[in-house]
């Protein structure tokens, strides 16, 4: 289970540092102005669309997966078989649905991807709840 958690944590520090570079990118072209990252409030000088999407992803990458951490902890401590390949699965569609978001962003495959790992990531608690209940 620490394998799959390692992988999503290096997936979200890439696309920090690729955030990063994008936005560091738009500041010394022009596209962007630096006033912009202050308070996210200066929409004339807002970042190309590309480094939007990277900055949703990277903010997304702090809601569900949290749940996804919470789950993988919870399953080492019991013990749980099968929940290591839905934790890959997991990690799996995680970088669909950012390679999708960060790519070429089509809203039907990215939600496809991303309800996919919703899926998955409920499997994982399924588990858990149902060793949890058969334990007393």
């Amino acid at each position: 289970m620490l394998n799959p958690m390692l992988a999503l944590m290096f997936w979200t520090l890439c696309v920090a540092l690729y955030l990063l570079t994008l936005r560091i990118r738009a500041v010394r072209r022009g596209d962007a102005s630096l006033g912009y990252f202050r308070l996210y409030t200066d929409t004339d000088k807002a970042p190309p669309t590309r480094a939007i999407a990277a900055s949703r992803h990277y903010d997304n990458l702090f809601q569900v997966p949290v749940l996804f951490y919470l789950a993988c902890v919870t399953a080492l401590a019991l013990g749980l078989p099968g929940a290591p390949v839905l934790a890959w699965a997991f990690v799996v569609l995680r970088l669909i649905h950012g390679f999708i978001h960060m790519g070429y962003n089509n809203v039907r495959h990215r939600l496809v991807a991303f309800l996919a790992g919703n899926l998955v990531l409920l499997g994982i608690w399924v588990l858990i709840a149902l060793q949890v209940s058969s334990r007393g």
